[in-house]
């Protein structure tokens, strides 16, 4: 398997990532100073520099060479702006020792919640925050404030359950949006299949990979088609190449595997690509594929229209609006009966942590027992 693909991912890990509240706590603060001060000075002097330096000088200021002055009006505000985004991915640092991970995938059996797949390299790009919406001179600092591209996106799907997902194997901390669970490196498929049955709606950003592609097949064969949703966050060549691929591997699996639980392959959509024109957001996820009861997919472009002039809100009712077909058509699901519910497998609980009070890479924690005292007669 390459690198980063999924859950099966050959990245060495030995431990789950190791979370300081107290550090976490404390950059929080850090950052939100920070980021208020770098606002003050960007929003708040450049209009004072501007008319004492260049508008309205004062016989002192003068003196000062012109080139001088055009370099502050500028250069202090730019430095505001600089603080600005380092108090920002303070915050979201602070909040990654903060936010809980799944100690244990068995406590979410009889739970309602969303599972969230996709490939492991997609994490980096959907950490960084929320790219910025069209129009320079509407344009607001606060329109996505303390988000990453995966937290904004996955809190449109906040009202219908807690959204979980396989950690990557040796991060540092976990990325904000889903709350991550951990897995052992091997055995994973059989955690993960029964994480996709068990969920009340499948959330899987797809790219050509064979973690990916095996959770897509393990989907269509465990899933019902309504509470499958695909997130189309690549390429187009990726995601041509995950439509080949996925089928190539179904066609195979059926082969090997047999049995009568193998439905016809879905014929995916194309997507449509979006220009990116100049009033449009085209967020990391560019399109969504829903299905029917019968596998027909029905393609949801996921393409904002941004007005030039707005305020700090336009921007998140927008993308609520814009996802509201897709809610509607999800929301409705009814929750899965105790007949649905598969049972995790004991496979993927791990061994002894080695380390006294650190759990090791998978899905709960195990602590060390020390052996019963014999009893002296």
């Amino acid at each position: 398997m390459r690198q980063g693909d999924g859950p099966g991912s050959s990245v060495a890990a030995s431990r789950a990532p190791r979370q300081r509240p107290l550090v976490g706590a404390s950059l929080v603060v850090m950052g939100r100073t920070v980021l208020g001060a770098g606002f003050i000075v960007a929003a708040g002097c450049t209009t004072a520099l501007g008319r004492a330096l260049l508008l309205e000088p004062g016989p002192d200021v003068a003196r000062i060479h012109w080139a001088l002055r055009v370099l502050l009006t500028l250069g202090v505000p730019l430095t505001g702006w600089f603080l600005f985004a380092a108090g920002q991915r303070l915050v979201l640092r602070g909040k990654q020792h903060r936010t809980p991970v799944v100690e244990s995938f068995e406590h979410l059996r009889g739970r309602r919640y969303l599972l969230y797949l996709r490939p492991f390299h997609l994490d980096r790009g959907m950490s960084e925050p929320p790219p910025e919406a069209p129009g320079r001179a509407w344009r607001s600092p606060f329109e996505m404030p303390g988000r990453t591209a995966e937290d904004a996106l996955l809190r449109q799907f906040s009202s219908l359950g807690e959204v979980v997902a396989v950690g990557r194997p040796g991060e540092r901390l976990p990325p904000l949006g889903a709350r991550r669970g951990y897995l052992p490196l091997d055995g994973w498929q059989r955690p993960v299949s029964a994480l996709l049955q068990g969920a009340h709606i499948v959330l899987m950003s797809v790219a050509p990979g064979p973690g990916t592609e095996w959770e897509f097949t393990e989907a269509l064969r465990t899933v019902a088609p309504e509470r499958l949703v695909l997130m189309v966050a690549c390429h187009a060549r990726e995601y041509d190449a995950f439509r080949r691929e996925a089928a190539e591997l179904y066609d195979a699996r059926r082969r090997r595997e047999g049995g009568s639980t193998w439905a016809p392959f879905p014929d995916l959509p194309a997507c449509p690509w979006p220009s990116g024109g100049k009033r449009q957001y085209v967020p990391p996820v560019r399109a969504f594929v829903v299905f029917d009861r019968d596998w027909r997919p029905t393609l949801l472009p996921f393409v904002v229209g941004v007005p030039w002039m707005r305020h700090a809100w336009t921007v998140r009712r927008l993308i609520r609006a814009e996802m509201r077909p897709l809610l509607d058509r999800i929301g409705g699901l009814p929750e899965r009966g105790p007949g649905e519910l598969v049972p995790f497998p004991p496979s993927a609980v791990p061994a002894p942590a080695p380390v006294p009070r650190q759990p090791l890479l998978g899905s709960v924690h195990v602590h060390r027992q020390a052996p019963p005292r014999k009893r002296r007669r």
